[in-house]
């Protein structure tokens, strides 16, 4: 399974000596209601200090997901 930006996600299915086959691509959509189901007024959990200072120097690490 493989995110892009935009909300694309495509899905494959193989083995290593197969190779790969591309078997979906699906589009996300926004969620109407927001973060946490509408239950925080559309407000999300403010990003813990150490948190936001990664981010702020290494960037968003979108390799890991």
């Amino acid at each position: 399974m493989g995110m892009a930006p935009g909300g694309i996600v495509k899905v494959w299915l193989g083995a290593g000596c197969l190779g790969y086959k591309e078997i979906g691509r699906y589009q996300a959509e926004v969620d109407p209601r927001g973060p946490y189901g509408g239950k925080s007024n559309g407000k999300y959990v403010p990003i813990e200090p150490e948190n936001k200072a990664y981010v702020e120097k290494h960037g968003i690490p979108y390799g890991t997901w």
